[in-house]
């Protein structure tokens, strides 16, 4: 009797807790969904940035800055680009949309148009205009489909600020997206931040305040000098390296005194300034204004800022990614972000920011460097190797105007030459092709625009690169794909990037904030993820031909309700007749 009497009381305690439980469960369960949707999404874009910078630099950091999203962050060690081409344009496309440029058509930072006749800027827009300075604006209408931001302002019925800042157009524009409120990037002419009528007809009272410090000015005819003493330096080469290029208007060797060569602050000075650090650091704090100026973070809907610094692209093309400059430019980019990630956390809270810091592409070394440790390099003359293909199809058909242009890695063939001359374009496709790979030392593969687009070319990670790369109208009539260690470039020193390979596709990738889970994760990924689990944590739809895959192993799962135990008919449901 006393047994089933405690039993009875045990059962009415359980069935109470329960009632409460089920009661504050669904409080509880929105307060932590509200607590774990980030106020701000702040991409951080560093163009030319090496995957094996971190780990080279690494003992140099300081705290709070790459160390501290490492540490605090999912390190992805395992990120590539897919696509064959690795520049600028095309990879901040692939970021903003988790899109190759087989569906965003964005190819490269140019293309030939057989319209025009001329080469275009993947981010030339004759419709628009520049604003804060004269000529023709920028924006990211050659993209086709949608980028994250744009999702972000659709899902919040356009609530949500979305606002890109770059010092180069590209890297504003195509983060921003259509329909972003705005994309503001440095003109290296006037030495201003300017934007594009795409976003309206004038900039804002904040950034023409910013101006009006002409902040580049400050560092006219100062001398840039290392960080650190030279001897620690260790990742580097020696100073002065004869392959290097020189910083205009100085020399190759610290330290550099910023002048470009002019006796005042002018273009060529602003060209200069653009390869220091402390153009990096000017964006930055930029970008602080942006963050205080336009209140990101504040709202009840999820902010949107991305920030590109290129310095680091323009300096690496002329030193290399081993020169001293290289280090130094990233042992005080690491400063830089130390310093923006605390004022973040002071204005919006890092715990409530969500934060993805990654690269555009990387670069090749020197050539001259690694042929002087016996690995195979060399350069390619773009103009030489026009004109060698076209005087070898003369030899071999007519003498005739047989190419039209050559943007690196696509050739156009002159379509109207073969039309008058009676050929079939398929048959001088191969025959070029074969040409270009037995006249021109330094090529690998060549794959013609008919085994592209009937699915003919041959298998391999490179076909493939090259397909996912191709867009049918833009892309060349040949795709010529360099020999690892090769470049296309007419200089005699420095260096570039835009292969399929390694040196060129690999790059970091950080992702921090809620619900990310830290630790190091080696499973294959490219920048197309970014987007996609974006989108994911945020709730949100994906932007519109996003193809990568959400980067799940490293979100926490949130605990939801308990399902229920089972399932009762609502008392209106119609029962089923008897069987007769």
């Amino acid at each position: 009797m006393f047994a089933t009497l405690r039993l009875r009381r045990i059962l009415i305690l359980l069935c109470t807790l329960l009632i409460c439980i089920t009661a504050i469960a669904p409080k509880a369960w929105s307060q932590l969904n509200q607590s774990a949707q980030p106020k701000l999404v702040l991409v951080l874009v560093i163009d030319q940035f090496n995957f094996d910078y971190l780990s080279r630099f690494q003992d140099k950091f300081g705290a709070g800055g790459f160390r501290f999203l490492m540490e605090n962050g999912a390190n992805f060690v395992n990120c590539r680009y897919p696509q064959a081409t690795t520049v600028t344009a095309v990879g901040h496309s692939i970021i903003s949309s988790g899109a190759l440029p087989w569906s965003t058509g964005i190819i490269g930072n140019d293309w030939y148009d057989r319209r025009k006749d001329k080469e275009v800027s993947a981010v030339n827009d004759e419709t628009v205009q520049m604003v804060g300075a004269n000529g023709t604006g920028a924006s990211c209408r050659n993209m086709l489909g949608s980028t994250i931001g744009d999702e972000m302002k659709l899902a919040t019925n356009g609530r949500s600020k979305v606002l890109a800042c770059a010092l180069k157009d590209r890297g504003a524009v195509f983060l921003a997206g259509r329909l972003g409120n705005n994309a503001l990037w440095w003109d290296d002419r006037t030495g201003n931040f300017v934007s594009s009528s795409q976003f309206g007809s004038a900039i804002p009272n904040w950034v023409r305040t910013f101006n009006d410090r002409h902040y580049a000015d400050s560092y006219f005819g100062k001398p840039w000098q290392r960080l650190l003493p030279e001897n620690l330096y260790t990742a580097s080469t020696r100073d002065d390296y004869t392959y290097e290029r020189s910083l205009p208007g100085d020399g190759r060797q610290f330290p550099h005194v910023i002048t470009g060569g002019a006796s005042s602050p002018n273009e060529q000075f602003y060209e200069t300034f653009s390869m220091t650090p402390f153009a990096n650091q000017m964006l930055a704090d930029f970008a602080k204004e942006a963050m205080d100026k336009e209140n990101l973070g504040q709202h009840p809907d999820t902010d949107f800022l991305s920030v590109s610094f290129s310095s680091s692209d323009y300096l690496g093309h002329a030193f290399g990614p081993y020169s001293q400059e290289l280090q130094d430019m990233f042992l005080r980019l690491d400063q830089t972000l130390a310093s923006f990630l605390q004022y973040v956390d002071q204005k919006v809270g890092l715990d409530k920011t969500l934060i993805v810091l990654t690269g555009d592409h990387g670069v090749m070394p020197i050539p001259e460097f690694l042929k002087e440790r016996g690995l195979d390099a060399g350069r390619i003359d773009p103009k030489a190797f026009k004109t060698l293909l076209d005087n070898a199809l003369d030899a071999k058909l007519v003498p005739d105007d047989w190419i039209s242009s050559f943007t690196p890695p696509n050739v156009y063939l002159n379509l109207n030459t073969i039309d008058k001359q009676k050929y079939r374009q398929p048959d001088v496709e191969q025959l070029a092709a074969k040409l270009a790979r037995s006249s021109v030392a330094g090529i690998s593969e060549v794959y013609t625009a008919a085994q592209l687009f009937m699915n003919q070319a041959p298998s391999g990670p490179r076909a493939e690169g090259v397909k996912k790369n191709y867009y049918w109208g833009r892309s060349g009539e040949l795709v010529v794909v360099t020999r690892p260690g090769f470049i296309y470039s007419a200089e005699s020193n420095g260096t570039s990037h835009g292969s399929p390979y390694t040196y060129d596709s690999q790059v970091p990738l950080l992702i921090s904030g809620p619900t990310v889970r830290s630790g190091k994760y080696s499973e294959p990924c490219s920048p197309a993820d970014i987007a996609p689990t974006l989108a994911a944590i945020l709730n949100i739809s994906a932007p519109s031909q996003s193809e990568g895959r959400v980067l799940s192993e490293s979100l926490a799962q949130l605990q939801g309700p308990s399902r229920p135990l089972s399932l009762q008919a609502p008392i209106d449901t119609p029962q089923s007749p008897p069987r007769r």
